[in-house]
């Protein structure tokens, strides 16, 4: 079974992608061992606001800029998927 947290959520950065992940994770290596082949780093889980927060402090107010518009990460929240993935521009 999935243990997973409806308030906070993991950015997951991958070499192709970005994940939003509801799963809860004891250690960021298990994060790593998981996507172990195209892992990059991790953030600490984060609620739904300070997520936005910290794309409009790193990408700007523009959600059209972000890997998640502000509506993408919303409605994940209010959701029950565990995993939300957008693809990295290159």
């Amino acid at each position: 079974m999935i243990h997973t947290n409806k308030e906070k959520a993991y950015m997951i950065f991958l070499e192709k992608s970005v994940l939003l992940s509801k799963k809860e994770y004891s250690h960021w290596r298990e994060i790593q061992y998981e996507y172990y082949e195209t892992f990059k780093t991790s953030l600490a889980p984060m609620t739904c606001e300070e997520m936005i927060s910290f794309y409009e402090s790193d990408y700007g107010c523009d959600d059209t800029t972000w890997p998640f518009t502000k509506e993408q990460i919303r409605n994940f929240f209010r959701g029950d998927h565990i995993i939300l993935e957008s693809p990295v521009n290159e």
